[in-house]
């Protein structure tokens, strides 16, 4: 359970790596040739965010196979030990996700708001279509992501040392 979860972890990092290149690149390509207002306002939360999932989908899929490698020999050596480290650290991780869904959702709703507050395609409409296509997005992700979370904690809480 503990290889999987992390392989799982390592692809879905890889997915979000790439989700973040793409949003910087098409962000790079509204800024350097000066769209209109819209697309402007579009490409700032396209590259926030996009640098946000590029950090964080590099250091999930750098860090998987070390801890995965670790995390397996811990359980095959030291039961209690393996629970009283993974425990707390998932019940951590699943807080964050609780944390996380929240601002996706408060992003997604300023997102609508500020995309059908106007008529005219302005630079806020634009923030607007950004902030929701990237929230929408990292909520699909995190929505993965808790349930792949969810199982292993499941795992993790089962053992009997």
């Amino acid at each position: 359970m503990v290889q999987s979860y992390f392989e799982s972890e390592k692809k879905a990092a890889f997915v979000l790596l790439a989700l973040g290149l793409l949003a910087c690149s098409v962000a790079s390509g509204f800024f350097i040739s000066a769209q209109p207002p819209f697309y402007m306002g579009l490409a700032l939360p396209l590259a926030a965010i996009g640098v946000y999932e590029v950090i964080v989908g590099t250091n999930l899929a750098r860090s998987s196979d070390f801890q995965a490698f670790d995390l397996q020999k811990l359980l095959s050596s030291d039961l209690k030990a393996f629970v009283q480290l993974e425990a707390p650290r998932m019940e951590k991780v699943m807080g964050n996700f609780r944390v996380f869904k929240w601002g996706e959702i408060v992003f997604i709703i300023i997102g609508l708001t500020l995309f059908f507050l106007n008529k005219e395609p302005v630079f806020s409409k634009g923030l607007g279509a950004g902030l929701f296509t990237q929230a929408a997005i990292m909520l699909v992700f995190d929505f993965f992501a808790e349930k792949r979370g969810a199982e292993y904690t499941a795992f993790v809480q089962g053992i009997r040392p």
